[in-house]
C-alpha cells in the first residue's frame, strides 16, 4: 500500500530520521512518499520517495487541502495511507491488525477511514474485546485528523475538496464525516503504535520531541546525526516543555508534572503503548 506523508518546508528538518524510523517499523512492501515543497535530495530518505508539491505554496497554509486533492486526483489506488510527516514511529506495524483493518473498509461500503494510532482511549474499554473493530459514532469530535490512517481515497477527495488547511481538515472534515453514511474505524488491539505528539509545533520552535521514542532510536538517531542532542525536548506544551536529557533514563517521570488527571492518564497510556 502506498504511504503519502505530507510536510511542510519547515519539517524537511525530520525527514531523515522520520524516514529511518518507517523503514525501520514498517514492512518493505510499503511505498512511502514525502510530500513537501521545494526540491530535497530523496537519496537521504533511506529508500522512501520524495514528491514536490512546487516550488512555492501558493494561497499559503489555506491551500493546504488543494495541493493534496491534486495529488491524490492523479493516482488510482482505491486505498491509501495519509498522515502528516511529523510523527516518529517507535513500534513494528502488527500486520494481522492492519489486515483486519483493510478487509472491513473492503468489504464495508460505510467505512471509510482506519485509525492505526493509538487514539481514542474509549476502544480500551472492557465493553471491547480486544479483537473488536472500533466505529467511531457521529457526535465524536475528530473522525477525521491527521494521525496515520488507512483511507477510502475518493472519501479522502470529497474531504479534501470541502476543507482548506490541516486545522479544516480535522474539524470540518470531521462534520462532513459525521454528517454523512460513512464512518471511521479503528482497531481495538495495536496496531501502529506511535506517539501522537507531533515532533514538530510552532510552540517551541527550533525544538523537536522525541516523547514516546524508543531510547535506542534516540540514541541512533543522534549518532548518525540525523537529530541533535539540544534539541529534544519531551512533548509540546505551551508552558515549560521538559528537556528530553532531564528525563533520558525514564520518561514515564514526566507523568509526575501532569496535573489533569484525563491528561495524565492519557498521556501514561501513550508511554505504555510506544515504550513497554
Amino acid at each position: 500500500m502506498k504511504v503519502f506523508l505530507a510536510g511542510h518546508r519547515g519539517s524537511k528538518k525530520i525527514l531523515k530520521a522520520s524516514s529511518y524510523l518507517v523503514k525501520k517499523y514498517l514492512p518493505v512492501q510499503f511505498e512511502i512518499n514525502y510530500l513537501n515543497y521545494g526540491t530535497y535530495n530523496y537519496k537521504n530518505l533511506h529508500g522512501c520517495q520524495y514528491i514536490n508539491l512546487g516550488n512555492f505554496r501558493k494561497g499559503g497554509v489555506d491551500s493546504w487541502s488543494s495541493y493534496l486533492y491534486k495529488t491524490f486526483q492523479n493516482i488510482d489506488d482505491e486505498f491509501i495511507i495519509f498522515s502528516l510527516d511529523d510523527y516518529f514511529l517507535s513500534k513494528n506495524l502488527n500486520i494481522e491488525n492492519f489486515n483486519t483493518l483493510h478487509k472491513a473498509l473492503k468489504n464495508n461500503t460505510n467505512f471509510v477511514s482506519a485509525e492505526l494510532s493509538i487514539s481514542p482511549e474509549e476502544k480500551y474499554n472492557k465493553k471491547f474485546s480486544s479483537s473488536d473493530i472500533y466505529v467511531y459514532q457521529n457526535n465524536y469530535s475528530f473522525t477525521v485528523n491527521t494521525q496515520w490512517r488507512i483511507w477510502k481515497r475518493e472519501f479522502l477527495l470529497e474531504i479534501l475538496k470541502n476543507t482548506s488547511n490541516p486545522w479544516s481538515f480535522e474539524i470540518e472534515g470531521s462534520k462532513y464525516l459525521n454528517n454523512s453514511n460513512c464512518f471511521s474505524i479503528s482497531h481495538c488491539s495495536d496496531v501502529l503504535n506511535y506517539p501522537e505528539i507531533s515532533s514538530l509545533s510552532n510552540r517551541n520552535k527550533n525544538k523537536i520531541s522525541v516523547l514516546g521514542n524508543q531510547e535506542e532510536d534516540i540514541s541512533d538517531l543522534i549518532k548518525l546525526g540525523y537529530l541533535k542532542l539540544n534539541q529534544l525536548v519531551l512533548g509540546q506544551w505551551k508552558i515549560g516543555t521538559p528537556k528530553y536529557t532531564d528525563f533520558k533514563n525514564n520518561q514515564f517521570k514526566i507523568l509526575d508534572l501532569i496535573k489533569d488527571k484525563d491528561e495524565k492518564r492519557f498521556y501514561k497510556l501513550m508511554l505504555d503503548k510506544c515504550l513497554i
